[in-house]
């Protein structure tokens, strides 16, 4: 495992305990202002928006959501391999706004 598989992992296991996490940890509070910059870094690019909508659909929210319902939320199609790449993307975007040039996949 590399180095940006280990920082994704990472990123991504404080996503999916991110209900869980308590609020005062500063996993919690690292993930709310990464997306309060991601929120911000979206400005009117449609994409940037659904890729920040779909990851507080499916990590953020109180409420689970099903695959279909986010899908339909954020506009893209229901096919699980869609939503997953779309999941990847908006994480990816996430890396970038986390670790700047060393969130970036060099190689694929």
């Amino acid at each position: 495992m590399n180095e940006y598989e280990r920082r994704r992992k990472w990123l991504v296991g404080l996503l999916e305990a991110y209900r869980e996490t308590p609020a005062e940890t500063a996993e919690h509070r690292f993930i709310d202002k990464l997306l309060r910059i991601s929120r911000e870094a979206a400005g009117s690019s449609d994409t940037e928006k659904r890729y920040h909508n779909l990851i507080v659909l499916r990590y953020i929210t109180a409420k689970r959501y099903s695959i279909q319902k986010i899908c339909q939320v954020v506009h893209v199609g229901r096919q699980k391999e869609n939503y997953e790449k779309i999941t990847g993307d908006a994480i990816d975007r996430l890396m970038i706004l986390t670790f700047g040039i060393d969130g970036i996949r060099w190689t694929e």
